[in-house]
């Protein structure tokens, strides 16, 4: 707009000195006086004309100025446009960072309360098994001491048992001893060796041994072992000279035989036979070697007994 007025104002000026000087031009020169052409009218019809000039200017541009104005104005929108644009999407790269930034940090914490939840569990979970160990030892070790205590009972039995079977066995062997003693049989005793093979005696039958063994005598055998209890009882091991192992047992007192006895000696037995047994505790507890533990025997109920040393 300045710039607009400035111009009108130059070709003004230029007009009216202009006009000025072709007044004087022609009153100087060639004679003519125009008494009607004031100064202001001259000033105002300059200005008219310059404003008539700009204006015609104004309209009758060029293309090229047209264009180009055209240009600084799209510039200028593009510009703005773009300063819009990249504002927006700025705020909306903001935002979206903010939401990324939100996601993250949610899931973060997601993570972090699964992490602290499993951990939990965990825990909680070796907890349950420790105390599921635990009640499961103690059950075993309660059932290893119900097994230990029948174990120990059922052997206390069965040693019970033992005592009374070798205790009834010393009774009988006693009994027996008494009533030969004080009745002497009228038998003729036969050799045991020619009735029963010595060597499977052992594993006949306490039937057959019974229906053959009555009235029987064991002649000249050797001592294998020998032992006495509390009772005053001699428990001796014997075995025929050609079978060394096949074993009878004999239980007597002092009142059958109160001589001596030793691993030399050679015994003769006359009675009957009465069964198999095994060698247990009550004999290695009178001095049988422990060796001698489970062995199979025959027992002999003693009518008389002789021994050479």
């Amino acid at each position: 707009m300045i710039y607009d007025i400035s111009v009108i104002t130059m070709l003004a000026l230029f007009l009216f000195s202009f006009v000025v000087l072709i007044r004087w031009i022609l009153k100087k020169f060639f004679k003519i006086n125009i008494p009607n052409l004031s100064r202001i009218r001259i000033v105002v019809v300059s200005l008219l004309s310059g404003l008539l000039i700009v204006g015609l200017g104004y309209q009758f541009r060029t293309s090229a100025q047209k264009r180009m104005d055209e240009q600084s104005e799209s510039k200028a929108a593009i510009e703005s446009s773009k300063k819009a644009r990249a504002k927006s999407e700025s705020k909306a790269a903001l935002e979206s960072s903010k939401k990324a930034q939100a996601k993250r940090e949610s899931k973060a914490a997601i993570e972090s309360s699964k992490k602290a939840r499993a951990k939990s569990e965990s825990k909680a979970a070796l907890e349950s098994s420790k105390k599921a160990q635990a009640k499961r030892e103690s059950k075993a070790a309660i059932e290893s001491s119900k097994k230990a205590r029948a174990k120990s009972e059922s052997k206390a039995a069965l040693e019970s048992s033992k005592k009374a079977q070798a205790k009834s066995e010393s009774k009988a062997a006693i009994e027996s001893s008494k009533k030969a003693k004080t009745k002497k049989p009228k038998q003729q005793y036969k050799n045991i060796e020619t009735i029963f093979n010595m060597h499977s005696i052992k594993y006949l039958s306490n039937r057959r041994i019974f229906a053959k063994g009555a009235g029987v005598v064991l002649r000249n055998f050797k001592v294998i072992d020998f032992g006495a209890d509390k009772m005053k009882q001699y428990h001796v091991l014997i075995a025929p000279k050609n079978a060394s192992h096949t074993y009878f047992l004999l239980v007597f007192g002092d009142d059958l035989y109160k001589g001596r006895i030793t691993y030399d000696s050679r015994i003769t037995v006359f009675g009957s036979l009465n069964g198999k047994s095994r060698i247990n505790d009550s004999q290695i507890n009178s001095g049988i070697a422990q060796r001698y533990a489970g062995k199979r025997v025959i027992l002999v109920l003693i009518d008389k007994i002789q021994v050479k040393n």
